[in-house]
């Protein structure tokens, strides 16, 4: 799904469980609330929109930006014919399987629909390959893959739970006889199979956890998914749900609010901020994503138990990285009917292999919008090089795809950093291979009674996704309800 401080002796988090020394050292009196909810993506909203169904209202929702959202993150970009600027989505941007007739519903569909949301279906299959000497037809390479993945599939049933848990999805690949190492065009099929869907290659991804999350959103909802084109954001979703239980201005919101330290004793659970403030509670939900529990950014006073930071330093954070450029709307060089352009690579695998059109009659006909896509371990070195070297790079591959004569100067060019915002580090997680689901309920289970966690990387089925998030948030939500409502009950206790 982002400074070490001294810990305090025992003595001290007890007698000042609610009080903290100022820069002055005048002793501060900390805000008190019933819970406490760190996060304001869809996790922390829907874990607090659970509590107050549940009969909680006493909380806190703390956030690190300036609004709700998390990691769905929009921004203007370009502008239309009129002047007026796109909007255009930093971070989450599908609606990943939304509904076969009467069978369940994807709840992210269901917030899409609530709140009105703009967005169309995408067609993964239209699409148009290239390479380095121009169009290429080898679309061919798409449907080997599947075809070897569809006999990954079928041999799972045939490997032990330990074969199965150790495995990964390059290993189950070679042995149902693909080898794409040395075939450009390959490889490309294979990153856009794969990587494109999880952030991170073969090489890094459960073979049996793999297949389960995609089976979980893909056949449990339906295979569609569908891309937000709305004008007031993706997460206008979020701001829908939170609406339920949230006034405007509520003051159990606290936005631009930065959580430097959490405190907990037997009694309570206390966070410090960044401005010298300071909230008690006894119970915290920590939203937080898999990349910011990995970084230094928040510290734990006690340290967290080595079971708990052994799963969240083994499972995965990946990282997704997009590119917007837009051209002028009467030089667009590339087919508008088709929604994908692969690029083949013959060196680098993962190189600017996909640009995504936006000029689609479906999407934003005539705009003249590409979205280039990179992710894991290609993002990094995109974040990490000036803007104008990837931007260089972006142009020439376009123009080894489409002709250099027939590309021009894009004329506004931009793409989020993930991986480098403390808030976030990286877009979403990624089971690895050999991380077992042991492991992964320690992710999950809540420390020391009060301390909980949810977010996409908690979700067992549906891990990396937004509906993974969700459902996680509702569920950590009403136990912690539970356990305010009726604390000495058997499942309440530590």
């Amino acid at each position: 799904m982002f400074p070490k401080l001294c810990c305090l002796s025992i003595f001290l988090l007890s007698v000042t469980a609610l009080i903290r020394e100022t820069a002055q050292g005048i002793p501060q009196v900390c805000q008190k609330t019933e819970v406490l909810v760190l996060g304001a993506g869809i996790a922390g909203i829907a874990a607090a929109k659970a509590l107050s169904e549940n009969g909680v209202e006493d909380f806190i929702i703390v956030e690190y930006n300036s609004e709700i959202g998390g990691r769905c993150r929009h921004t203007a970009f370009g502008e239309d014919e009129n002047g007026d600027p796109y909007t255009v989505e930093l971070g989450a941007n599908w609606i990943q399987g939304t509904v076969t007739d009467n069978g369940p519903e994807n709840p992210i569909w269901t917030l899409a629909k609530e709140s009105n949301l703009r967005s169309q279906a995408s067609d993964s299959s239209s699409v148009q390959t290239y390479d380095r000497i121009g169009q290429v037809d080898y679309r061919y390479r798409l449907d080997e893959f599947d075809n070897h993945y569809f006999q990954v599939k079928r041999e799972e049933q045939l490997l032990n739970s330990k074969e199965i848990e150790g495995a990964d999805v390059r290993s189950a690949l070679s042995e149902a006889g693909y080898h794409p190492e040395d075939d450009p065009q390959a490889r490309t099929a294979e990153w856009y199979k794969m990587d494109y869907e999880y952030a991170q290659s073969p090489e890094l991804s459960s073979r049996s956890r793999t297949l389960a999350t995609y089976n979980s959103t893909f056949k449990h909802f339906s295979p569609t998914s569908h891309f937000s084109l709305d004008h007031r954001g993706f997460n206008t979703l979020i701001h829908t749900l939170s609406s339920t239980y949230l006034a405007p201005s509520d003051p159990r919101l606290h936005l631009s609010t930065i959580v430097r330290n959490i405190t907990t004793t037997p009694t309570n659970i206390t966070i410090h901020n960044h401005d010298g403030t300071c909230i008690t509670a006894s119970h915290a939900i920590t939203t937080f994503s898999l990349g910011v529990l990995q970084s230094p950014l928040v510290t734990f006073t006690p340290a967290l138990p080595e079971w708990k930071t052994s799963a969240i330093d083994k499972m995965s954070m990946g990282t997704y990285t997009k590119i917007f450029m837009q051209f002028p709307r009467d030089q667009i060089f590339w087919n508008t009917s088709t929604e994908f352009f692969l690029y083949a690579s013959p060196h680098t695998r993962g190189y600017y292999p996909l640009f995504q059109s936006l000029s689609h009659a479906d999407f934003l006909p005539g705009s003249g919008i590409l979205i280039a896509t990179v992710t894991s371990p290609f993002s990094s070195i995109v974040e990490s090089q000036p803007l104008e070297t990837t931007r260089n790079q972006v142009l020439d591959v376009l123009r080894e795809m489409f002709g250099r004569e027939n590309v021009s100067e894009p004329e506004a060019f931009m793409l989020p950093k993930w991986g480098e915002m403390k808030w976030a580090r990286g877009s979403f997680s990624n089971w690895p291979p050999g991380f077992t689901g042991e492991e992964h309920e320690d992710l999950r289970r809540r420390v020391g009674g009060r301390l909980w966690w949810a977010g996409e990387h908690t979700s067992r089925d549906w891990y990396g996704y937004l509906h993974g998030a969700y459902d996680e948030g509702r569920r950590v939500g009403r136990e912690v309800a539970r356990c305010v409502n009726d604390p000495l009950s058997i499942e309440c206790r530590d």
